[in-house]
């Protein structure tokens, strides 16, 4: 094969980064943009040596999973890799993921994944969106790109969203910003951030390489005036070189420090800073999971691990004698504390430090736990932390997940320490995208 040349294909499966693939002289070909099922002519854009990429030239008879992707945007925004395979299909693809993950890294082939647990309604579920900003408007980074694509919408924004990018724009154009430059470190504003209840308030946040604001009047009069249901609007200073998004710095502009957000019974208030699933409506699914799975009595001890702002402890805390939750970043861990006395909580108690460090300390006090929840970063648990959990011979461990790489490693080692997978359970909180949540319930039968 050579660079530009041209082939058909049949595509037989698709990655989490949207890329279907094909096969052409037992060599692996990504296709951006392909889907299963489709007889395509690409073109080869690179050959490595253990796979070659290309692209679309013609669909020649379009996969039954296809559908003509719903934003205009799909394909050059970065924020979506699946808006162009229907969405019985994405989930079917997610369960796909799981499952090759769990038996190719994991060696677990012997427990059904069940199926992904979908929305009724698979856009406008974000509420959080993070806009970045360029000489031609508000929009979002292009695929693997700093280039930033304008939008007009976001489906997977709530509908305010229009009216936040069209105020931006029209404050871009009216001069009352001087953009930043990532390059020279200089100009001023550096993103959009909106954050939203599902009441539909709205907090603001201006992400600003300074603090001071100029045209500040005109700017929050724009604000208030065309954005529906502000209830807060920030400044964030982030004077750093990198690429966070957000800086430590708030100041409070205009209207109440917080908006406030609800999980099935429970108030949680949100900060510009504040961790918070993005998809609340899926989260409930989410932790109804987690409960029961976890299927506490009342008497038990629970430790709740890599738990950020406390919400799935605070959610199973109930039905439970005493949960411990354990955090190494002290503003979630405050957050959380703060999260338990506006809920009146009692029977919880947030440490800060690590996981593997902490739980022991509590175990040499006396405290063991029967159940251990897992909620770890997209790296997985710390090797010292799953040997924690052999050690303290914990019962029942239900373990959350964002990544099913490294779940179906540590899942390998907890089998190794005596634990056996008894269900897995994906849940989408991501349509659209190659993301998937996974839930596992294991038992110790080794003691």
């Amino acid at each position: 094969m050579k660079i530009k040349e041209r082939i058909t294909i049949v595509l037989e499966d698709i990655t989490h980064s949207g890329e279907g693939v094909g096969r052409v002289d037992n060599m692996i070909v990504f296709v951006d943009g392909g889907v299963p099922g489709d007889t395509v002519e690409i073109e080869i854009t690179a050959i490595k040596k253990t796979y070659m990429t290309g692209k679309i030239l013609k669909l020649i008879i379009p996969s039954g999973k296809r559908q003509e992707p719903p934003c205009p945007y799909f394909g050059r925004c970065g924020g979506c890799q699946l808006l162009q395979v229907q969405y019985d299909a994405q989930l079917a693809i997610k369960h796909k993921i799981v499952t090759d993950a769990l038996e190719r890294i994991g060696g677990i082939k012997d427990v059904p994944v069940n199926a992904v647990i979908g929305m009724e309604t698979p856009y406008r579920y974000r509420n959080k969106a993070q806009f970045k900003i360029s000489g031609k408007g508000v929009g979002f980074f292009a695929k693997r790109s700093h280039q930033i694509v304008p939008v007009e919408d976001c489906l997977t924004q709530p509908e305010s969203c229009v009216q936040v990018i069209e105020t931006f724009n029209a404050l871009l154009k009216d001069g009352r910003f001087e953009l930043y430059d990532e390059q020279q470190h200089t100009g001023f504003l550096r993103g959009i951030v909106q954050r939203t209840n599902e009441q539909g308030e709205n907090m603001i946040v201006i992400v600003g390489n300074g603090k001071k604001l100029k045209h500040k009047d005109k700017i929050l009069q724009a604000i208030t005036e065309r954005i529906p249901e502000v209830r807060s609007v920030y400044l964030n200073v982030n004077t750093t070189r990198g690429n966070a998004v957000l800086g430590r710095e708030n100041h409070l502009l205009l209207g109440t420090p917080q908006i406030e957000e609800r999980i099935g019974d429970l108030s949680f208030l949100i900060s510009p800073n504040s961790f918070f699933q993005v998809n609340t409506r899926q989260t409930k699914v989410l932790y109804d999971l987690v409960k029961r799975m976890a299927a506490l009595t009342g008497a038990e001890t629970l430790f709740d691990l890599y738990c950020g702002t406390g919400t799935i402890g605070l959610y199973l805390a109930r039905e439970a004698a005493q949960v411990y939750g354990i955090e190494i970043v002290e503003n979630a861990v405050l957050d959380a504390q703060e999260n338990a006395e506006r809920n009146q909580i009692k029977n919880i108690r947030f440490i800060q430090g690590k996981s593997e460090t902490e739980a022991p300390k509590l175990a040499d006090e006396g405290i063991h736990p029967d159940v251990i929840v897992l909620d770890p970063p997209r790296k997985g648990c710390d090797p010292a932390l799953l040997e924690m959990i052999k050690n303290l011979s914990v019962p029942k461990v239900v373990y959350v997940s964002c990544n099913p790489s490294t779940l179906a490693r540590d899942l390998k080692i907890l089998r190794e320490y005596g634990y056996q997978v008894q269900e897995v359970q994906p849940v989408d909180l991501f349509p659209g995208t190659g993301h998937v949540e996974t839930v596992v319930l294991m038992s110790r039968v080794d003691k």
